[in-house]
C-alpha cells in the first residue's frame, strides 16, 4: 500500500533515490533532515509497504508569502493589502521507474491536503510553486494552479475558506 510520511533520514533511503534531475536528487540526499531540523521546510516521502526505506517521490512544502499584486484581481477581492500568507511547494520529485505512474499527482494531492490541514491551525491562503520550467508550470496548471502577475512560472491555488 502506498503512503506518503515525513522523511525520517534513519528509516528512507535517501541515496537510493533518482528523479533524473541531479538538484532535487541533492536536495533530499543532503539538505531536506537539515532543513526539517533547522524549521525551514519539511519534507515527505512517498513509500509503498513492501519497501518502506524505498523513496517514490516526495515533495518539499515552507512558508511563504505571495505580494498581493501577484494574485488576479478576483483573487485579491476582500483579501487585506498586505502580502497573502502562503504555503511554498518548494520541491516536488518521482523516481525515474516510478515516473508516468501518477504519482506526482498523488503528491501533489497529499500536499494540498496537508495545506488544507495547515490552514485550519493558522492563516495560509494560498499554495505557491516555482515551475523549473514551461512543462512544470503546465503541470501544475492543470491541478487549477494560477500564474502571477510577476511570472509566468510562479504560480499558486487558491486553497478557499474555511
Amino acid at each position: 500500500m502506498l503512503r506518503v510520511e515525513r522523511l525520517d533520514g534513519r528509516k528512507h533511503d535517501r541515496n537510493g533515490f533518482d528523479c533524473g534531475v541531479p538538484a532535487l536528487n541533492a536536495y533530499l540526499q543532503k539538505q531536506a533532515s537539515q532543513h526539517h531540523r533547522d524549521g525551514i521546510a519539511t519534507t515527505h516521502v512517498l513509500i509503498d509497504d513492501p519497501a518502506p526505506s524505498r523513496i517514490l517521490g516526495y515533495y518539499t512544502l515552507a512558508a511563504a508569502q505571495l505580494p498581493l499584486l501577484g494574485l488576479s484581481s478576483a483573487d485579491q477581492r476582500r483579501l487585506p493589502r498586505h502580502p497573502v500568507p502562503a504555503a511554498r511547494l518548494a520541491r516536488l520529485a518521482v523516481a525515474v521507474p516510478e515516473q508516468g505512474q501518477g504519482l506526482g499527482e498523488a503528491l501533489l494531492q497529499n500536499a494540498v491536503k496537508q495545506c488544507l490541514a495547515l490552514r485550519k491551525q493558522i492563516g495560509v491562503r494560498l499554495l505557491v510553486v516555482d515551475a523549473k520550467d514551461d512543462r512544470a508550470a503546465s503541470f501544475y496548471a492543470a491541478f487549477g494552479f494560477r500564474t502571477t502577475a510577476e511570472q509566468a512560472h510562479t504560480l499558486y491555488l487558491p486553497l478557499g475558506t474555511v
